[in-house]
C-alpha cells in the first residue's frame, strides 16, 4: 500500500504529457497505463525474471500489476516500452517513406525519369508465333511406369492451364513492322529535326508553282528516322558553312524510312536546281539512287505530298514533274529513280518541248 501515492502521482505526470502533445497522440491516452500482464512481453518478462528468483513466491510477479511511463525502470523493460511506444507513433504517422524520399498527402507522384518524344514514332512490334496449347502437357507426359496419381495429375493439368493462360496470352507481339497507309502525308516539322535557323530572311515563292523538282542527296540512306535526322542536319550545315547558302537547299526531303521532312517548306524560294529556284519546289530522297530505288513507303510520301500540294493550292493542278538531271548538268536523282519518275503522272520531258 505505501506504492500507491508513487504510483497515482506517476500516472498523473503521464496523463498531464500527453494533455500537452498534438492531438494525434490523445488515441493512446488509453494505452498509456499497462495493466496486463498477459498483453505486453516486458510484464511477461518481469514475470518469469521474479519466477526465476524465487519459485516459492507465487505473488511476486503480480506486485507489478500496472506499469505507467513516468516510472523510472530498468534498461531491458525501458527498452520495450520505448519500441511499444514508437510501434504505436508509427501507427499514427500516415508518411510514406522511399528511400530518402518522404511523400504525403500527394497524387499523381513519379518516381525517376521523365523522357518527353515529340514528333512521329515508328514502331516496331513483335508478335509470337501461336503455340498449341496442349504444348506442355506433351513434354511434361509422364510415363506409364512413373505415372502420378489422377489427383496430382489434375492439379497439376489446372496449374498448367493458368500458367498457358498467363504465358501465351495473345497481347504478346514480334516480328512485325506496322506499314504506313499510302495516303498518309505527315511532314516533320523543322524544329523536330533541330535546324538551324536561315541566315537571311527568307524569300517568298509565288503559289502555286508550277514546276517540281526532283533530287537526290547523294549521300547514304537508312530506314532509321534517327540516321536521316543527323543527315539532314549535316546536309543543312553543308549548304550554310561551304556552300554559303542562306538555309538547306530543298523544300522538302524525303527518307527511306517513309517520313516527309520539311526544308524550307511551300513558301519559301529553295536553292536546289539553277534556273528554276523561284518557280519550282525542289523535293529531294535522302540517299544515292544510281542503281537502286528508295524504298516503297518513301515514293507514296513522295506522290502523297504532291497530291496534297496540289490540295492546300501550293502546286498548280497541271504541274510539270521533272528531274534535276533534265535542267542541269548532273547525275541527281540518280539513274534508277530518274527511270521511275519518268512513270509517274505529271511528268515534263523538257528535251521534247524544246524541239
Amino acid at each position: 500500500m505505501s506504492n500507491m501515492p508513487t504510483l497515482t502521482a506517476a500516472q498523473e505526470r503521464t496523463r498531464e504529457w500527453l494533455e500537452s502533445q498534438d492531438d494525434e497522440l490523445e488515441s493512446i491516452a488509453e494505452s498509456s497505463v499497462v495493466d496486463s500482464l498477459d498483453d505486453y512481453k516486458y510484464s511477461e518478462h518481469t514475470f518469469t525474471e521474479q519466477e526465476d528468483d524465487d519459485d516459492d513466491d507465487d505473488d511476486t510477479g503480480e506486485e507489478i500489476s500496472t506499469v505507467a511511463l513516468g516510472t523510472r525502470m530498468g534498461d531491458s523493460k525501458g527498452s520495450i516500452i520505448r519500441d511499444t511506444l514508437r510501434d504505436l507513433l508509427n501507427s499514427i504517422n500516415s508518411i510514406q517513406t522511399v528511400g530518402n524520399v518522404n511523400i504525403s498527402n500527394s497524387t499523381n507522384v513519379h518516381i525517376g525519369n521523365v523522357t518527353n518524344i515529340n514528333g512521329n514514332i515508328q514502331i516496331i512490334a513483335e508478335t509470337a508465333t501461336p503455340r498449341p496449347r496442349n504444348s506442355h502437357r506433351v513434354r511434361r507426359k509422364a510415363s506409364p511406369a512413373n505415372a502420378p496419381d489422377p489427383g496430382e495429375h489434375k492439379n497439376e493439368e489446372q496449374e498448367l492451364d493458368e500458367s498457358e493462360e498467363r504465358v501465351n496470352s495473345n497481347v504478346f507481339i514480334s516480328s512485325q513492322k506496322f506499314k504506313i497507309p499510302k495516303e498518309l502525308c505527315s511532314i516533320v516539322p523543322r524544329h523536330s529535326w533541330l535546324a538551324q535557323m536561315p541566315m537571311e530572311e527568307p524569300v517568298k515563292l509565288q503559289l502555286p508553282v508550277k514546276y517540281v523538282v526532283i533530287l537526290h542527296t547523294a549521300t547514304e540512306s537508312s530506314e532509321k528516322r534517327a540516321i536521316n535526322v543527323r543527315l539532314i542536319r549535316d546536309i543543312q550545315c553543308f549548304h550554310i558553312e561551304s556552300r554559303g547558302w542562306n538555309d538547306i537547299a530543298y523544300n522538302f526531303l524525303i527518307g527511306c524510312d517513309g517520313n516527309i521532312y520539311e526544308g524550307r517548306g511551300w513558301e519559301t524560294v529553295g536553292a536546289h536546281t539553277l534556273g528554276y529556284n523561284k518557280i519550282a519546289l525542289g523535293i529531294s530522297f535522302i540517299g544515292c539512287f544510281m542503281r537502286e530505288l528508295p524504298t516503297t513507303d518513301a515514293l507514296n510520301m513522295c506522290r502523297n505530298l504532291l497530291a496534297r500540294g496540289v490540295e492546300d493550292g501550293y502546286i498548280s493542278a497541271d504541274y510539270r514533274l521533272i528531274c534535276h538531271c533534265q535542267c542541269n548538268s548532273t547525275e541527281s536523282p540518280g539513274r534508277r529513280l530518274f527511270e521511275e519518275i519518268q512513270t509517274w503522272p505529271h511528268f515534263f520531258n523538257i528535251a521534247q518541248d524544246e524541239q
